[in-house]
């Protein structure tokens, strides 16, 4: 059976309800509903000789009417057809397909060097400096075992969030193809004006009818030009086939209880959702849905359909809740989608839960099974598959440097009071998920070398953490340079080049990088966090 069963929908509906047949003038002039496979088809007003009979006391229309009252009925019918693209059901649980963890190969990939990357949001700014990075990973070498391994075959799991998660889920599909100058990736994303694609989009007339249905909104119009300039058909089914690290992560939120939804079957399970139905496209939108400007990412569910059944991990977190709250509460969120009245998920931007995609990385750092987290890293350093733990965060925080209205007695205004509110929470947060990280890699280094003066035997992981931001820029001039570039889909090409080029650099001078890479003396299982 062919895997790959994302719907190839037409541009107006959903398969099942309703379907337009174009006509020669185009998609709105022509436009007019298909005839039913059954019935009687005969023209109601042609009399018993086939000649055209008009009702007592009616007169001839003219063209132009007969023209616009078809426009009007087409547009009606489109608006009543448009509706988002709706994922394929899952027959049954089966943890040996599907985009899982377990089912990728490596074969220029080994778990003893183990590889994480997450990209932060923030636009085109966030996919050009995810994209730097990309490039010197690509370029860099590590020995492992006596001989050399390139550092971006070795990379494990990408998570991602909004605009980090385009160079992600690129890069996840195409692999080295992402790095040709003025190749696909350059040139119909990273350095075009994609505001501008979706505001044609939005201002079409055709769409207008497509935007008055209840289950068609701004965000579908998005998925259709990521799809288009990017992704084309390709579906999570593709991914699988392909059978590759790195394992992609690409994490959107969920609107009714504000925590993190990740696009892996695992997380679709519980909800009875065949992930290889989706398409790329709408995971990258659905990750990037910034609130307001876009309508929230509507996925349908089908609890209780496919014989899931719940892991024992869940149980027991909902127990520990004065001693793992975050455990719990990740537990509750789990049995969530299970209830069979929820039958749709409804999704905003990553970055409202975790900006910067780093708490799927802190979950498989404490999480102790593979049932609880697929990939979990603390299973395979207690099993002591991993010798070399890096993980590389990159994240392009902005700041508004302009923030002076502490110097005035005037209230600030609502733009201020907008910024501040959208802003400031997802800043402090992701602070705390460094932290958080960070608090966790020093708890596994002090238990080896406690376990080293014991004599005990634990395994000895060289720990590496990697933060690549504009925090790290010394130059003040030059910091502020790239904090202020504004989180948007059009940047001018020179800021383009100049965040490919900071990411670069900063990944390259980092200290914990060359020591990487043999540049400088290794970490002897200790942490080397910069």
């Amino acid at each position: 059976m062919d895997r790959r069963r994302a719907r190839r929908l037409d541009p107006v509906g959903v398969p099942g309800r309703c379907r337009l047949v174009y006509g020669d003038a185009g998609p709105t002039a022509g436009l007019r509903a298909r005839v039913p496979a059954s019935g009687d088809r005969r023209d109601p007003t042609l009399g018993a000789l086939g000649r055209r009979v008009h009702p007592q006391g009616a007169e001839s229309v003219s063209p132009v009417a007969k023209r616009s009252i078809g426009l009007l009925v087409s547009l009606t019918v489109l608006a009543g057809c448009a509706s988002f693209p709706e994922a394929q059901p899952l027959e049954r649980v089966d943890t040996g397909s599907g985009y899982r963890y377990a089912n990728l190969e490596g074969a220029e990939n080994s778990e003893e060097l183990f590889v994480i990357l997450s990209f932060s949001g923030g636009g085109t700014r966030a996919a050009a400096l995810a994209y730097g990075v990309l490039e010197t990973l690509r370029d860099s070498w590590v020995e492992m075992d006596g001989e050399p391994r390139n550092l971006l075959d070795e990379v494990d799991v990408i998570s991602s969030v909004s605009g980090g998660s385009f160079t992600a889920a690129y890069y996840g599909l195409h692999r080295d193809a992402i790095f040709e100058e003025g190749g696909r990736f350059q040139r119909d994303f990273l350095y075009r004006d994609v505001e501008s694609d979706l505001k044609r989009r939005l201002l079409n007339p055709y769409n207008w009818a497509r935007l008055a249905s209840p289950t068609f909104g701004r965000i579908e119009l998005a998925e259709e030009v990521y799809q288009e300039r990017l992704f084309d058909q390709a579906s999570f089914a593709d991914l699988a086939d392909d059978g590759r690290k790195p394992f992609l992560l690409i994490n959107a939120t969920d609107m009714d209880k504000g925590s993190q939804f990740t696009f892996v079957q695992s997380q679709l399970d519980p909800m009875c959702v065949d992930l290889d139905s989706i398409p790329l496209s709408r995971a990258v939108a659905a990750s990037s849905n910034f609130p307001i400007a876009f309508t929230p990412l509507t996925l349908n569910s089908y609890p209780g359909r496919c014989g899931y059944q719940e892991p024992p991990w869940v149980a027991n977190a909902l127990e520990g809740l004065n001693t793992n709250p975050r455990r719990y509460y990740r537990a509750r969120h789990w049995q969530r989608y299970q209830e069979p009245e929820r039958d749709h998920v409804h999704l905003l931007d990553g970055g409202v839960s975790d900006n910067i995609g780093l708490r799927p990385a802190l979950d498989a750092l404490r999480a102790p099974t593979l049932q609880e987290v697929e990939w979990s890293v603390l299973n395979k350093m207690n099993r002591e598959i991993v010798d070399k733990l890096v993980v590389i965060v990159v994240d392009a925080k902005s700041e508004d440097l302009a923030a002076d209205f502490d110097t005035s007695p005037r209230s600030p205004g609502p733009k201020r009071v907008i910024n501040t509110i959208a802003t400031t929470p997802l800043a402090n947060y992701s602070f705390d998920t460094v932290e958080l990280l960070r608090e966790t890699l020093r708890d596994r280094e002090d238990a080896q070398r406690l376990s080293l003066e014991a004599g005990t035997g634990m395994h000895q992981i060289d720990l590496y953490y990697i933060y690549v931001g504009f925090d790290q820029l010394q130059d003040d001039a030059e910091r502020e340079r790239f904090q202020r570039i504004p989180t948007r889909f059009r940047l001018p090409s020179e800021e383009v080049d100049a965040l490919r080029q900071i990411g670069a650099e900063l990944l390259e001078q980092s200290p914990c990088f060359q020591q990487l890479v043999g540049q400088r003396e290794g970490s002897g299982g200790r942490l080397c966090s910069h």
